[in-house]
C-alpha cells in the first residue's frame, strides 16, 4: 500500500484518473445489461471557444446527476457533442482568412471556404474535447454527436421536406432583422436589445396647403427618406382636422398623406409619428393596414438606396443621419433635438446595429407546434425546476409567431430546396432532385441558404439517437430523462425542442427541464471581458483544482438563484477538499493490513452515531440530487465530512485507531468508504486518489477497483444498523460546545488547558475526546455541586460544566466587567426597541435601515440572555 502525500496533487491526479476511467469503459452505456435506462444530452457547446464558468456550471450539474444516477444502478448514458454555431464559427474563420491572406470569402469561393470551416471545425472540437474532460464530464465518447454529422443532416433534411409539402415551411417577403456585419436575416430571439443614450429629432414637415406644418419625433432621422405617411390616433382632438391632407416630405419631391391609426402613442413626442413601412416592424404592419407604400431606403449593406435620392444613395445610414439633420437645419425643418433613451436593437453575435428590412426569406409556422409544448407543460408531462418559468413559458408561446430559418451564410446546413432553372418551379426534397418535379429539366439550383442554427439543435434530443431510422439506442434512451440548460435559452432551445419532439416523434423530448442559474462575479455583476471580471475555468481548475471548481459550482447552485462567484469561495472549496485528504490520511496512517472492508466492524456509541449521522445525510443528499436542488447535497455532505466525521468522530476514535482492535479499526474504514462513495459524483478525481491510495488491498472480492464504478451508498448494509444511545453524542457535543464558549467568554486562550468539571457521569467514555478537542488539562465527573469562586461555569441539557480559572482571572473583576456591559446593553436595547415601536419610523425608513435595527436588537437581547445566564452562577 502505497503512503498517501501531504497534499492532494490534483495536477497530475486529473488527467491520470480520466485516462483510467476512458480506458475502463465504465462511462459508455450498456444497453444489454438489463438496467434500468436513463439518459441526458448535452447542450451542446459552439465549436467556436473555450468553456466558459457558464459551462462549467451546467456540465457540473450534468455530471453529478449521471455519476450518481450510475451509480444508483441505472444504464446511465450522457450523449456529448459540439454545435457548428452557424454565424459565430463562419465570422471567426472569415476574420482569420481576411488577417491572415486578406481576402474574404467570396475572394475564395464557396466550396474553398467550407473546407477551411471545417478543417478549423476538427481542430477545435478536439480542444472542447479535452475541457469536458478536465472539468471530469463522464460523457459517452463513444456516441458523440455533431450538429452538422451526416446523420444528423440528413435529420434536418427529412423534417424540412415535410414541413415544406405539410404547408407549415413557406417563402415569402416578410419584415425581419438584418445583421448587416454578418449578412444574414435573425430570428427575433437573436436580437439582443441595449439601452442607449441618444437624441429624438423634432422634424418639420410642412402641410401641402401652405397652411402649417406637422412635427413628428424620431430616433431615426435618416428614415425619413422612406416615409409614405404620417400617423396621428384617431381620437386626438389636435390633429383631426388633418387627417386626409398632404404633407411634403423635405429632402425629396415627394408628398405624403396624414392618416389615422389606433397604434399611435399620443403621448409620444408630438402625437404626430412619420410612418416608414420598409424599416419599421410597427410602420410595416400600419402600412399594410392603411395601404401604404413601402419604399426601401437602407439596403443590406446598410448604405443608403436610390430610392434615398442622388444627395444621400451610398452614405453609410449613419453618415446619412448626419447629412440629413445638417440639411434640416439648414431648411429650418428641425423644430428641437431633447436627450433621449432608448432601446437599440444589436446582433446578439456580431454586435452590430441591426436593420429591420422586408426580405424574402423562409419561415415556419409553429402554432400548431406551441399549442402542442404548451399542453404539455400544463398536463405534467414536463416538469419545469423552478416551477415560475412554466409562467414565462406560457406567455412566450401564447405569443408565438413564425420563425424566420433561413440565414444567409454558407456554414450550416444548407437549405434543401433547388429551383428549376427552365420554368422557375421550386423543388424541396430530402435529397438532391435529378430533374424538375414540373418540367423534368435537370438544370437545378440550390437554395444558396443555410437553417437556423437552432432548426437542428431543436433535433438534437432524438437526432442524436439516429432518428429518423428507429434504432436500439431510440427505443432505449428517448425520451431522455431530463434536461438541464440556462434559462436563457427557453425560447431558443427548450421550447423548439418540446415542439419538434412532440411533432416528430409524438412524445416530449424530456421529462424534467432544470434551469441552472448563470454565473456572475463576485458582486453579482454579468461577467465580461470589458469589465474585467471573467473568471477563466479552464485557469481556475489549474490553480484550485477541478474538484475546488465543481464544489464550488454546487454549492451555490440554488434553483432561482444567480451564482457570486469569487476567489473566497474557491479557497473555502479547496479548504475542504484538503480536509477530506487529511482526515483520509491520518485514517491510512493508522490502519494495519489487516483492517479491511471485509471485517465486520466492532461498535461502540461514536460508531452508532455516525451510523446514523451517515444514514441521514445520504436519505438527505439523495432526495436533493434526485430533486434538482444540487446546493443542499453540497452542504450536507460538507457538514457530513467536516462537523461529523473529522471534527466530531476522527477525534472521538483516535484512541481505537491508535490501539484498538481490527474490527474496532473496521469501523472508521467502513464510514470512509461511505463518504468517498457519496461525494464522489460532486468531487470524483479527489476521491477517487483517496480510494486507490487507501481502499487498496481492503476491497471486498468482485467489488469494482475503480470508485466511479462502485455503487451509491445509501444501501450499504452497515447503515441499516441500529443500537446505542442516540442522545449520548450529541450531549458530548453539547457539552464540547460549553467548554470552547466557556473559554471563549472568560478570555481563556483556546490552547491553554486547564482542569474542567462536568456532571453528566454518561460522557467519561468521551473524556479523551474532551481533552483533546477543548484543550483540557483533565475533565473530571463529579456527583455532587461543581461550582466554586475560581470557576467558570455554564448549563447544559441535565447538567452543569466548569472551568477551573484559579490564577487565571479576578471573579470579582469578571462580574464587575459582566454588569457594565449587562447595563450599557439594556440602555442601547431600550433605545432600539423604541425606535422599532414607533410606526412612523417602521413605514418611512428605508426597508434596510429597518431590517438592520431589528437585526442589532435581536443580537443584543441574545448577548443580554448569556450575561445574565453568566451573573446568575
Amino acid at each position: 500500500m502505497q503512503e498517501m502525500d501531504k497534499a492532494f496533487d490534483f495536477k497530475t491526479a486529473q488527467h491520470r484518473w480520466y485516462e483510467q476511467w476512458e480506458t475502463s469503459r465504465i462511462f459508455e452505456a450498456q444497453p444489454e445489461s438489463g438496467k434500468k435506462p436513463w439518459s441526458i444530452v448535452i447542450p451542446p457547446p459552439n465549436i467556436t471557444g473555450n468553456l466558459h464558468m457558464g459551462h462549467a456550471l451546467v456540465f457540473t450539474l450534468h455530471d453529478i446527476l449521471t455519476r450518481f444516477k450510475r451509480a444508483q444502478g441505472y444504464d446511465a448514458l450522457w450523449v456529448p457533442g459540439v454545435d457548428h454555431a452557424g454565424i459565430a464559427t463562419q465570422v471567426v474563420v472569415e476574420r482569420q482568412l481576411k488577417e491572415s491572406e486578406g481576402k474574404s470569402r467570396h475572394d475564395v469561393g464557396r466550396e474553398a471556404f467550407l473546407e477551411r470551416l471545417w478543417s478549423w471545425k476538427d481542430e477545435n472540437q478536439g480542444a472542447i474535447e479535452n475541457q469536458l474532460r478536465r472539468l471530469g464530464a463522464s460523457v459517452d465518447w463513444t456516441r458523440k454527436r455533431f450538429t452538422m454529422d451526416p446523420d444528423l443532416n440528413r435529420a434536418v433534411r427529412k423534417v424540412f421536406a415535410a414541413s415544406y409539402k405539410a404547408g407549415r415551411i413557406y417563402k415569402g417577403p416578410r419584415m425581419i432583422q438584418w445583421d448587416p456585419a454578418s449578412q444574414t436575416a435573425l430570428s427575433d430571439l437573436e436580437v439582443k436589445y441595449v439601452e442607449r443614450h441618444g437624441k429624438l429629432w423634432h422634424l418639420r414637415y410642412p402641410l401641402a396647403d401652405g397652411s402649417g406644418f406637422v412635427v413628428v419625433a424620431t430616433t431615426r432621422p435618416e428614415t425619413m427618406l422612406g416615409d409614405t405617411g404620417v400617423a396621428v390616433h384617431p381620437e386626438d382632438e389636435r390633429y383631426g382636422h388633418l387627417v386626409g391632407k398632404m404633407v411634403k416630405l423635405p429632402l425629396t419631391d415627394r408628398e405624403i398623406p396624414v392618416v389615422a391609426d389606433t397604434f399611435v402613442d399620443p403621448k409620444f413626442g408630438t402625437g404626430c409619428v412619420k410612418l416608414t413601412p420598409a424599416h419599421d416592424p410597427n410602420d410595416n404592419a400600419a402600412g399594410k393596414r392603411l395601404g401604404l407604400a413601402s419604399i426601401t431606403v437602407i439596403g443590406f449593406d446598410a448604405r443608403m438606396t436610390a430610392e434615398a435620392g442622388p444627395a444621400y444613395a451610398g452614405l453609410d445610414r449613419f453618415d446619412c443621419r448626419k447629412k440629413v439633420i445638417h440639411d434640416l437645419e439648414k431648411l429650418e425643418l428641425m423644430d428641437k433635438i431633447e436627450p433621449y433613451t432608448h432601446q437599440v436593437s444589436v446582433s446578439d453575435r456580431s454586435g452590430a446595429v441591426l436593420e429591420p428590412l422586408v426580405s424574402e426569406q423562409w419561415f415556419m409556422k409553429v402554432d400548431e407546434a406551441a399549442a402542442k409544448a404548451l399542453a404539455s407543460v400544463r398536463d405534467g408531462r414536463i416538469r419545469f425546476t423552478p416551477e415560475r418559468w412554466a409562467g414565462v413559458w406560457e406567455h412566450w408561446l401564447v405569443n408565438i409567431q413564425d420563425w424566420c430559418i433561413s440565414r444567409q451564410l454558407w456554414w450550416g446546413h444548407r437549405i434543401p430546396a433547388w429551383t428549376c432553372d427552365a420554368c422557375g418551379h421550386l423543388n424541396v426534397e430530402e435529397e438532391a432532385p435529378k430533374a424538375c418535379g414540373k418540367c423534368g429539366s435537370t438544370a437545378l439550383t440550390q437554395d444558396p441558404d443555410t437553417l437556423d442554427t437552432w432548426f437542428s439543435s431543436a433535433l438534437w434530443p432524438f437526432s442524436v439517437f439516429g432518428w429518423p431510422d428507429e434504432t436500439g439506442d431510440l427505443k432505449r434512451y428517448y425520451p431522455t430523462s431530463v434536461l438541464i440548460t440556462g434559462y436563457d435559452i427557453l425560447f431558443f432551445w427548450v421550447a423548439r425542442m418540446v415542439m419538434a419532439g412532440l411533432t416528430w416523434t409524438d412524445e416530449v423530448p424530456f421529462r424534467d427541464v432544470y434551469f441552472n442559474a448563470l454565473v456572475r462575479d463576485e458582486h453579482g455583476a454579468k461577467m465580461s471581458k470589458s469589465k474585467g471580471n471573467v473568471i477563466d475555468p479552464l485557469q481556475t481548475m489549474d490553480d484550485y483544482g477541478t474538484d475546488a471548481l465543481r464544489y464550488s459550482l454546487a454549492a451555490m447552485a440554488a434553483p432561482g438563484t444567480d451564482i457570486s462567484l469569487s476567489v473566497s469561495r474557491l479557497e473555502a472549496s479547496r479548504n475542504f477538499c484538503n480536509k477530506l485528504w487529511n482526515a483520509a490520511r491520518f485514517v491510512q496512517m493508522n490502519l494495519t493490513p489487516d483492517v479491511t472492508l471485509d471485517v465486520k466492524p466492532e461498535l461502540g456509541e461514536a460508531e452508532y452515531w455516525m451510523i446514523r449521522r451517515l444514514r441521514e445525510s445520504l436519505e438527505q443528499t439523495t432526495r436533493a440530487i434526485e430533486e434538482f436542488r444540487f446546493h443542499e447535497a453540497a452542504e450536507t455532505l460538507y457538514h457530513l465530512v467536516w462537523d461529523d466525521f473529522c471534527a466530531t468522530y476522527i477525534e472521538l476514535a483516535k484512541v481505537t485507531l491508535q490501539n484498538g482492535t481490527t474490527a474496532q479499526k473496521a469501523a472508521i474504514l467502513h464510514f470512509l468508504d461511505i463518504l468517498l462513495r457519496a461525494l464522489h459524483p460532486v468531487v470524483p478525481f479527489l476521491t477517487e486518489e483517496i480510494h486507490a491510495a487507501v481502499m487498496d488491498g481492503r476491497l471486498p472480492q468482485g467489488e469494482p477497483a475503480l470508485l466511479a464504478a462502485r455503487s451509491w451508498p445509501l444501501d450499504d448494509p452497515l447503515l441499516r444498523v441500529e443500537g446505542g444511545d442516540p442522545d449520548l453524542v450529541p450531549r458530548f457535543q453539547e457539552v464540547l460546545t460549553a467548554f470552547l464558549r466557556l473559554k471563549a467568554d472568560n478570555g481563556v486562550d483556546p490552547a491553554k488547558r486547564v482542569p474542567a468539571f462536568c456532571t453528566l457521569t454518561s460522557l467519561e467514555p468521551f473524556t479523551e475526546g474532551l481533552k483533546s478537542i477543548a484543550r483540557l488539562e483533565s475533565v473530571a465527573f463529579p456527583d455532587g455541586d461543581i461550582h466554586a469562586p475560581t470557576r467558570a461555569v455554564g448549563v447544559v441539557t441535565g447538567g452543569t460544566v466548569a472551568l477551573e480559572l484559579a490564577g487565571l482571572k479576578d471573579p470579582a473583576a469578571e462580574k464587575a466587567k459582566l454588569e457594565k456591559e449587562r447595563d450599557k446593553l439594556e440602555k442601547e436595547l431600550e433605545s432600539s426597541l423604541a425606535r422599532l415601536a414607533d410606526e412612523s419610523f417602521v413605514t418611512k425608513a428605508p426597508e434596510a435601515a429597518v431590517a438592520k435595527m431589528r437585526a442589532g436588537a435581536a443580537e443584543k437581547q441574545a448577548r443580554l440572555a448569556k450575561i445574565r445566564e453568566l451573573l446568575a452562577v
